[in-house]
């Protein structure tokens, strides 16, 4: 990981603790080369709230806080988390249920894993930020668009192990259904 061959993660996010952890520990091994990127569900942007308006919560702008990814669905970060992230955090993204479930299926029949859609929330980092106006933005004005053919894209993925069996075919078959 250089200049010329940088890192970015995309990390789930709930309350911030770990993918904080992760992020912090990544930049401490790699240095200002490592860009990390935190995923959340559309209803659950806590992290992205405590960022622009922190103490704040989801409840305050009139979302809902219920998502399918559950182990993400907090209404207020950590504030500790938050703190630390703020000189090193590139960016926060929502990601909204069915694409979850869609990437869920993808990962299931390309890569054979089995992962909850918590867990696939950050597979939609690499897409927003090349595939998105502001994701290429991000790019030129960071200077990292001329070396993104040389990057490593890290998606963070934890959980759905355990996920009862029949629960599972529940989300692979939603997942299915969606990424049609």
């Amino acid at each position: 990981v250089d200049a010329a061959h940088p890192l970015f993660v995309y990390l789930p996010c709930g309350v911030g603790g770990a993918p904080a952890g992760i992020a912090f520990g990544l930049r401490q091994l790699y240095g200002p080369h490592v860009h990390p990127f935190f995923a959340e569900p559309t209803q659950s942007p806590c992290f992205l709230m405590e960022m622009l308006a922190p103490g704040a919560s989801v409840y305050d702008i009139g979302l809902t806080n219920r998502t399918e990814a559950d182990g993400l669905a907090v209404p207020q970060a950590s504030e500790l988390a938050a703190q630390a992230m703020r000189p090193i955090l590139d960016g926060v993204f929502t990601v909204a249920d069915d694409t979850l479930f869609a990437d869920l299926h993808r990962v299931r029949e390309t890569e054979g894993l089995r992962i909850e859609p918590s867990a696939a929330a950050g597979f939609s980092g690499p897409r927003m930020l090349t595939g998105t106006e502001a994701g290429r933005a991000w790019l030129q004005q960071h200077e990292l668009d001329s070396v993104l053919p040389h990057a490593t894209h890290l998606v963070w993925t934890t959980g759905g192990l355990f996920v009862p069996p029949e629960e599972y075919a529940r989300f692979a078959e939603r997942g299915a259904a969606l990424a049609g």
